[in-house]
């Protein structure tokens, strides 16, 4: 490898793009180019007219983001050597890639949903019938398929947008982190975007708002397409608490709501698509029939497209009377139907006759459909539960007359108006067309029904057992 010292002066530009996409601030980048000029320590502090330390410290943060390590000059030898060995494999014209996937998934195969694929495209791109919109949610149960469409969809109108990227909340990064890398990969203004990492380096809500404005400023100038995949991660549950409305933010998140919020009010040709369990509050307050802010409530699969699943799952010896049943009893959610093919073909040797009579005599819902639902019912409040045992124990559509009916002397009953909202919002009931009655899917009506008996159960056998603990007169 070429040594240090034989190595050419690299350009300012190639540096400064490398020291950008790595969070190295302005000041820190200023010390930078001058180390690696061979300026001593001293003559980098008479020039920027800083301390010694302060020196130290900012070549320091830049080496540690930069992923150079080794003490003394080590670590400038280190650093000359990784950036000409990126410079020798980069041509001048260095253009950044125009796509992002991140975590994207491969939709290599897919089938089905062709109404809401058309809509989706209609509402991002824009048609003659729909304006385009700045900011679409797909939205859903676990396991009905929100990520595999949106990713669908982007691959087929990418070349409708100039720049595509694709992020996961899944692990809730602060919305910091996400706004940086949105900021790294898009085009943006050098000079503005150092200012931006400069300003305010001890303030995050203002540093953030800075870069929200800036990231709205580069989708006014770019046609850009960014899905944020897994918006639930960053909203907050109701679990342990009387009463938590859907579509709040967990504390530390709250400026995602913002984003979404000045994304969606601010004219531009871009798009941002979020994918969602559940629908966070800006969205419930700004979508409309003719507002540039739209919803997909994804539902069931039809039987030709569950059928498919079975089918590519090795499930094939089945009867369309027991298609049928399955799409019921499972809602016609494609995660649980590809759980339930694996279940047929590997423990029932494909007889379908003889799974559906062993859910008849068991629990239909079952390892990991029930883990799925474990994890939208345990972030319900204490009212949100009530009301769901109680569609389970009706088991069909019910008004909120009747359900306040149902609830009456309890304090579901002032607040059902609002839990009924939070629930819709969850995507764990659904409203009946044209009427305001509601009820639960298929699939979540049993797995309910399960959780309510094991309650009963456990406050039964916890009052037999206080009962005999208490002693007799």
């Amino acid at each position: 490898m070429t040594s240090a010292a034989d190595m050419p002066l690299l350009p300012d530009d190639f540096i400064t793009n490398v020291a950008i996409r790595h969070n190295v601030t302005k000041t820190e980048l200023e010390a930078l180019l001058l180390a690696l000029k061979d300026y001593s320590g001293a003559k980098i502090a008479e020039e920027l007219k800083i301390s010694q330390p302060a020196v130290r410290k900012r070549l320091g943060e830049s080496y540690r983001k930069l992923g150079i390590e080794g003490s003394g000059n080590k670590k400038i030898y280190n650093l000359k050597q990784k950036l000409y060995a990126q410079y020798q494999g980069i041509p001048e014209n260095l253009t950044s890639s125009k796509d992002d996937w991140g975590e994207a998934v491969d939709v290599e195969g897919f089938k089905g949903r062709e109404e809401d694929i058309t809509d989706l495209k209609e509402w991002i791109v824009g048609s003659d019938q729909a304006v385009q919109c700045r900011l679409v949610a797909v939205l859903g149960i676990g396991g009905i398929g929100k990520t595999v469409i949106a990713a669908k969809v982007a691959q087929e109108i990418k070349t409708e947008f100039k720049y595509l990227i694709w992020r996961s909340l899944r692990n809730a990064p602060p919305l910091e982190e996400i706004l940086n890398q949105l900021l790294r990969f898009l085009p943006h203004d050098l000079e503005d975007y150092l200012k931006i990492s400069e300003n305010s380096e001890n303030n995050k809500i203002i540093r953030e708002n800075n870069k929200i404005l800036a990231l709205i400023d580069i989708l006014r100038k770019h046609r850009c397409l960014v899905i944020l995949d897994n918006v639930e991660s960053v909203l907050r549950s109701g679990e342990g608490k009387t009463q938590e409305c859907a579509g709040e933010y967990e504390h530390g998140y709250e400026n995602y709501g913002y984003f979404f919020k000045k994304v969606a009010e601010t004219a531009h040709e871009s798009c941002l698509l979020i994918t969602s369990r559940e629908k966070p509050k800006e969205v419930a307050a700004l979508e409309g029939k003719n507002l540039p802010v739209k919803v997909l409530q994804l539902s069931s699969l039809d039987l030709a497209e569950a059928r498919e699943i079975l089918l590519d799952k090795g499930c094939k010896d089945f009867t369309d009377e027991q298609l049928v049943e399955l799409v019921t009893r499972y809602s016609g959610n494609p995660l649980a139907l590809k759980i339930v093919g694996t279940t047929v073909y590997d423990l029932f040797g494909n007889n379908v006759t003889e799974f559906l009579r062993e859910i008849q005599e068991a629990n239909a819902v079952y390892g990991d459909i029930r883990t799925l639902l474990d994890q939208q019912f345990n972030r319900l409040s204490e009212l949100e539960k009530q009301v769901m045992y109680r569609l389970a124990i009706t088991r069909e559509y019910v008004s909120l007359a009747q359900l306040k009916n149902d609830l009456r002397d309890t304090e579901a009953e002032s607040k059902i108006l609002e839990v009924i909202e939070s629930l819709l919002r969850r995507s764990l009931i659904e409203k009946e067309a044209n009427a305001s009655r509601f009820r639960q899917q298929s699939v979540v009506m049993e797995y309910v029904s399960a959780r309510y008996i094991e309650q009963v159960t456990r406050d039964l056998s916890e009052k037999k057992n206080r009962s005999l603990l208490t002693p007799t007169l």
